[in-house]
């Protein structure tokens, strides 16, 4: 069975995760303004290590397997072939936490059209046999709720070695059919660390493997410096008034049965 990542527009629309390779250890920076879309209003701001696409595929999966079970938890073993990787063993699930320990300790701030939400990326805790709990910020489930892409995480993860083709499957993704933006803007807002003559024959490669692995990305153009991108309709979340209010009190109400529940968990009996 397929598992369906939920994927914030400020998340897939910025340079939050930028297409860079992973390096372990990246020194923690000061909150400072990440670029990201602006004719669909985003103003993003980050604190922590740098991250890239590799922590983007474990926030994703974690997130994912998380909300799937009745105590937010992840066995490593599930999240590693969540990313469609071959090896479970103990190297692979050390490199994934840490991964964990970049995501947990970065703070973003976040305010959108329908967003506005300053916290941690999430929170956890390593618990016996292979597995993690996670904790989520108050907030975060609100964040996941509204304004958001739901992405197939296996056609994801096809794309893995290539770190500017998955920024481009979720950027994609948030669009309607029919979109076109300035490749130098394009440059800016994913970014991208390659001068611009370089980037254009990379973006071709990636796009190319993101319509080769994603159903519904059809065709691209690129010309006179405008790269125009053809889709099928993605199921995206924008909540009505009405159901976001409601849905903030059910988010609510879950955040703090959830505190209640790790409260008693660590009583001593």
């Amino acid at each position: 069975m397929s598992l369906i990542a939920r994927v914030p527009f400020a998340f897939a629309r910025s340079a939050l995760f930028a297409p860079k390779p992973y390096r372990p250890g990246p020194p923690a920076l000061p909150m400072r303004v990440i670029p990201a879309a602006q004719d669909y209003r985003i103003t993003l701001s980050q604190s922590g290590p740098c991250l890239t696409q590799a922590h983007a595929s474990a926030w994703q999966v974690a997130t994912t397997l998380a909300a799937r079970s009745p105590r937010d938890e992840v066995r490593l073993i599930d999240a590693l072939r969540a990313l469609g990787l071959a090896s479970v063993q103990t190297s692979a699930k050390r490199r994934f936490l840490a991964l964990f320990d970049d995501l947990a300790a970065s703070r973003v701030e976040i305010d959108t059209r329908r967003q506005d939400y300053r916290g941690p990326l999430f929170a956890y805790r390593r618990l016996p046999r292979g597995r993690v709990s996670l904790t989520w910020p108050p907030g975060m489930r609100e964040l996941l709720e509204d304004e958001a892409v739901y992405l197939p995480l296996d056609g994801r993860a096809t794309l893995g070695a290539y770190p500017l083709a998955t920024w481009l499957h979720d950027y994609i993704a948030t669009h309607r059919r029919v979109y076109e933006i300035e490749l130098e803007a394009l440059r800016k807002l994913c970014g991208s660390s390659l001068t611009a003559h370089h980037f254009k024959p990379r973006l071709r490669l990636a796009l190319d493997q993101v319509q080769a692995s994603a159903s519904f990305f059809t065709r691209y153009e690129i010309a006179h410096g405008v790269l125009t991108l053809h889709k099928e309709p993605t199921r995206v979340l924008l909540l009505a008034p009405q159901a976001k209010a409601a849905k903030v009190a059910e988010t609510e109400h879950l955040d703090a049965a959830q505190r209640a529940a790790r409260a008693r968990s660590q009583v001593c009996l």
